[in-house]
């Protein structure tokens, strides 16, 4: 059994999870999921955007008493010819106050360890750190994944998974093809690279083992593709034949120099097309098997908008999407796959989603998902993530 700390929208990257991997998780809580896989964990890990840690399950109890003696167990299975760094993280899978008591005992058992690991003679240290949890950042930092140990305590309301991080991150991948690569326009807003990864790793949502997909043979379309981030991302998972088209001259610049950039950094980039059309007026030589983008999200907030500038907005949102999907559904081939981010505007408590699921039924797409929010706290404008089939 294998476990995920999960990223901070665990629905999506639940999702994201079960569409990678090509079956559904043995369970899921806002922090956790448990599953089976038989292959490399590094390497889904990599493929990820949604998951913060995977690792391994050691065992499970369902008496904390006996956390103390199954952790030095476990410790003292690790070699001793070098110093032993160990850490705890605790986290909540469904065992709410019990998670709650574990954490404020955390401290405390750790060093009870520390203690007992020394009487042995071991030479031992203890990670810790001012948040319950240890981060990405503090496993890589102490590299409790080659050189040490991090256990992740999953507690339900019955009983306690221990397990073991294998695999972190790359926390600093992420954020260099974030804020490094040479054309951002935060002010017009930009897809995150996390979202679309997963966003494209939603895409096997309707697939049979879709990490055994062909890529070589799928066509990938976003029509709206702006600063190129989901053909980024598309590329570094190994995607043959990319299309991404927008309205504007410029905008396409910004794409092509960040897809430059990304072969620069040793990615190897497949051959792919840029295109300058509206979405309702776009044409291809041959259907696509994927579309993944994020639509025109609205003109941008201040947050001193009225209701009824919000609603127009929304309605003039609502009718643009009608056109453009119109069309795009005519480049799609019967079971291609549709995933979209489309926005939900805000005003204080409330909520002006699109009315998406009446606009693609009316042009046989089928849901296969959605809506899940995805959204960061002060912001006017969320997205809901979607995904489609075409009948």
């Amino acid at each position: 059994m294998h476990f995920s700390i999960l990223g901070i929208h665990p629905e999506l990257s639940c999702a994201e999870l079960k569409a990678v991997i090509g079956a559904n998780l043995s369970f899921e809580s806002k922090e956790t999921a448990l599953f089976e896989f038989g292959d490399d964990l590094n390497e889904l890990q990599k493929t990820l955007g949604g998951a913060s840690k995977l690792g391994e399950i050691l065992e499970a109890t369902s008496d904390s008493k006996d956390l103390e003696s199954i952790l030095l167990k476990h410790l003292l299975n690790q070699p001793d010819d070098k110093k032993l760094r160990f850490g705890i993280s605790v986290y909540d899978a469904g065992g709410t106050s019990f998670s709650k008591n574990l954490r404020r005992e955390n401290q405390k058992l750790g060093l009870a360890l520390k203690k007992k690991l020394k009487e042995k003679g071991r030479s031992v240290r203890l990670v810790t750190s001012t948040e319950p949890t240890l981060s990405s950042v503090v496993v890589a930092k102490n590299k409790l994944t080659t050189n040490g140990i991090e256990f992740c305590l999953l507690v339900t309301e019955t009983e306690i998974y221990i397990g073991q991080t294998k695999t972190y991150q790359d926390f600093e991948n992420w954020s260099h093809r974030d804020y490094d690569r040479p054309r951002r326009n935060a002010k017009n807003g930009m897809l995150p690279p996390k979202l679309a990864r997963m966003m494209v790793n939603l895409s096997s949502l309707a697939k049979a083992q879709p990490q055994r997909l062909n890529l070589e043979g799928l066509g990938l379309l976003d029509p709206f593709c702006g600063s190129g981030t989901v053909l980024m991302e598309a590329a570094m998972l190994g995607y043959k034949n990319l299309i991404g088209s927008d309205i504007s001259k410029m905008i396409l610049e910004d794409a092509k120099a960040n897809l430059d950039w990304l072969t620069d950094q040793g990615i190897e980039m497949p051959d792919y097309q840029l295109i300058e059309m509206k979405a309702e007026k776009l044409k291809l030589e041959n259907p696509v098997d994927i579309i993944v983008t994020e639509p025109f999200l609205g003109t941008p907030r201040e947050g001193k908008e009225s209701q009824i500038t919000v609603e127009r907005q929304v309605k003039d949102l609502e009718m643009l999407y009608n056109i453009c999907f119109s069309n795009l559904a005519k480049l799609m081939k019967p079971g291609a796959i549709l995933v979209l981010a489309a926005p939900v505007h805000k005003i204080k408590e409330e909520e002006y989603p699109l009315a998406i699921e009446n606009i693609l039924g009316r042009i046989s797409l089928l849901r296969l998902m959605g809506p899940i929010r995805y959204e960061r706290e002060g912001q006017f404008v969320g997205r809901d993530i979607w995904v489609f089939t075409k009948n």
